[in-house]
């Protein structure tokens, strides 16, 4: 049986490790201009880095429609696959995954589409994709990669750095207060968050500049993880690639870790955490 991986753009897995892997990707949409441009393949991410600080209104982004899942589940389809494994991000956090579910239902008599629930989002769902190549490689079957996947899943964990809390407030994923801003603004304050499962991106604190929130996020993983594991650690950036080496370090003072992977961070992504943002993932290794 062969199985074909499907997965979302916001999961930050790499667009040219897709296509190397032969993943397929539903790509969500930025729109700039009055058009709605798929994020990786309609959007160039430096162009709208450059252009953020002068677009106003702030750019929106929308979920893939059922069509355009419907377009990358046909592809599988053509390319012979035996079986579609969609490894898409929880209901509860996206609509994304109702556009996977119709799309599924139109392709039924062609070929077994089985949808995956990972509970993540961004570089954490990335990294469970990025397993799950490994494992379908293996000879594994959808439902042994799934129950590797249940367990993984819950031991993978990303903290996020954003720039400023500015962004934040734009896109509304705090409330904003003047208190806050000034104060975060004169202690140079960077905020940090976790992707947390079945929930999504939730608050977790803050850090003086970028250095100390790097402390912090280290301190956090190394709370949740378990010692003497072996884990992979994938750092992923929207243009902020300097503090790699610092991350390496601390997070590896505590941690066993067995490959660094680094990728970008899709253009949704960074338009929810800012330009210069950066993402430090822990997902357990397995050969």
């Amino acid at each position: 049986m062969t199985i074909k991986i499907v997965t979302d753009s916001t999961s930050s897995f790499p667009q040219e490790l897709a296509e190397k892997e032969n993943v397929g990707i539903i790509e969500s949409k930025v729109m700039l201009e009055g058009k709605d441009l798929k994020e990786l393949t309609e959007v160039d991410s430096k162009d709208l880095a450059d252009s953020i600080p002068k677009l106003d209104p702030y750019p929106k982004t929308t979920m893939a429609s059922p069509q355009e899942a419907l377009d990358v589940f046909n592809q599988a389809v053509e390319e012979k696959f035996d079986e579609i494994l969609y490894i898409g991000v929880s209901p509860t956090i996206s609509n994304q995954f109702n556009s996977a579910k119709v799309a599924a239902k139109k392709v039924k008599d062609k070929t077994k589409v089985t949808l995956y629930e990972c509970g993540l989002s961004t570089t954490s769902q990335g990294a469970l994709v990025f397993n799950a190549v490994k494992l379908v490689k293996q000879g594994k079957k959808v439902d042994e990669v799934i129950s590797i996947l249940d367990e993984m899943k819950t031991q993978t964990l990303t903290i996020g750095v954003s720039p400023s809390f500015e962004i934040l407030f734009k896109t509304g994923k705090i409330q904003k207060k003047a208190s806050l801003a000034v104060m975060s603004s004169l202690l140079r304050l960077k905020p940090l968050y976790e992707i947390v499962l079945d929930k999504g991106a939730q608050g977790c604190g803050a850090g003086k500049g970028f250095k100390g929130a790097i402390t912090k996020a280290a301190e956090k993983l190394s709370e949740s993880q378990s010692k003497g594991k072996e884990y992979d650690l994938i750092l992923s950036d929207a243009f902020n690639t300097k503090f790699f080496p610092l991350i390496e370090s601390e997070t590896k003072k505590e941690i066993k870790i067995k490959e660094v992977i680094k990728w970008k961070i899709p253009p949704c992504v960074m338009l929810s955490t800012g330009v210069k943002s950066f993402q430090i993932t822990l997902v357990p290794h397995i050969d």
